[in-house]
């Protein structure tokens, strides 16, 4: 079985005496890029009051445990029953039916809360300032504006970090059960051109009419762990994952005589170009320099997979993203995939998660398609 991480462990994380008052404002820093400054000094010059301090001193220092095990048991815990059959209001709000996404947000901590990072300037990863603010004695300058303090004076601390900082998106196995479930008819056999934290498989493998589920992913970990927990969640289910490029799966003989003209759904979430940017050599924001060479060279190569694997009646379901201001992502995308595919409709990704930042509205739409 893959490693859960426990709250014991999750806490030793940040196993760290507590100071003083004193110390906190004598030996913390205040980092902002790569510029670091004492605390002391930053507090003279934003006029820091010895309540705004004291405030400060209480969120940084001594709730310190208690934010954590908050964290952790909204964002970490994993369900004792994790059977996705229980849900009784079947959704394609990303937020609902949360602790869901536990699973998956705990076997990968590491990745979608420090090792994954964004294109989008300024947007340091979560994990890495809980890091520096409760091991480092290093506070982001974020968290010492007035708006943030303000808050944190109404209690509202765990909401300044998870709207201030990146945390790679998960797509919730429930959202994947419920296209499955409703929208989803005379299906048994999927394939995804990613694994999304093996969340695709888990929602798709719920639905008993799902009999086969093929991926592929360039994180070997990723693979590892989808395997093995396809095993231990689904055993007389039929399971095949491959550690590869999906642009470069078209090439692969023996992927294509396996499976040309087999399955019934295709789905996937892309990466967003420079949204998200995963570890890896292998990865497409890595491989493409620019955002034309990435449609060429990843999207396109991808869809012709995608178009390839169907059968004559299969069906493409994707989501997409608007973050980005400066192209038509869903425009640009969705004209390459009408080359090959006739477009059906779209419905909204719904998704509550609470932000301060431009990152986190989305607007993630899902696409649905037939083969031309």
């Amino acid at each position: 079985m893959v490693k859960i991480i426990t709250l014991e462990e999750w806490l030793s994380f940040f196993k760290k005496k507590d100071i003083s008052l004193d110390k906190f404002i004598n030996n913390y820093k205040v980092k902002s890029g790569e510029k670091m400054t004492k605390f002391k000094e930053i507090s003279k010059k934003k006029k820091l009051t010895k309540t705004d301090i004291n405030v400060l001193y209480k969120y940084f220092v001594l709730n310190k445990n208690e934010y954590l095990t908050n964290f952790y048991n909204k964002s970490l815990k994993v369900l004792d029953n994790l059977d996705l059959t229980n849900i009784k209001n079947l959704s394609l709000n990303n937020s609902h039916n949360s602790s869901y996404k536990n699973l998956i947000r705990n076997i990968y901590y590491k990745d979608i809360l420090l090792y994954t990072k964004t294109g989008i300037s300024g947007l340091r990863p979560f994990l890495e300032v809980l890091f520096d603010l409760y091991i480092n004695n290093t506070i982001d300058y974020k968290l010492l504006t007035p708006c943030a303090i303000k808050m944190m004076k109404r209690n509202i601390f765990s909401s300044i970090l998870s709207g201030f900082y990146f945390r790679s998106s998960i797509l919730n196995p429930s959202v994947i059960y419920t296209l499955s479930k409703k929208y989803i008819k005379n299906a048994s056999r999927v394939f995804t051109p990613t694994l999304g934290w093996s969340s695709y498989m888990y929602g798709f493998l719920s639905d008993e009419k799902i009999e086969e589920y093929v991926g592929t992913d360039v994180i070997k970990s990723v693979c590892s762990n989808t395997k093995k927990l396809a095993k231990k969640m689904f055993p007389d289910k039929y399971v095949d994952i491959y550690c590869s490029q999906s642009e470069l799966l078209r090439k692969n003989k023996e992927f294509m005589k396996e499976y040309k003209n087999y399955f019934d759904v295709v789905f996937f979430s892309p990466p967003y170009y420079k949204l998200e940017l995963y570890r890896g050599r292998k990865q497409s924001t890595t491989m493409y320099k620019t955002y034309e060479e990435w449609l060429e060279k990843y999207w396109e190569e991808t869809i012709k997979l995608c178009r390839d694997v169907l059968h004559k009646d299969g069906k493409l379901i994707y989501i997409i993203s608007g973050y980005d201001k400066q192209v038509d992502m869903n425009k640009d995308m969705n004209n390459i995939t009408k080359k090959y595919f006739k477009y059906k409709t779209k419905k909204n990704l719904g998704n509550t998660n609470v932000g301060f930042t431009d990152h986190k509205d989305t607007n993630e739409i899902i696409y649905f398609f037939d083969l031309k």
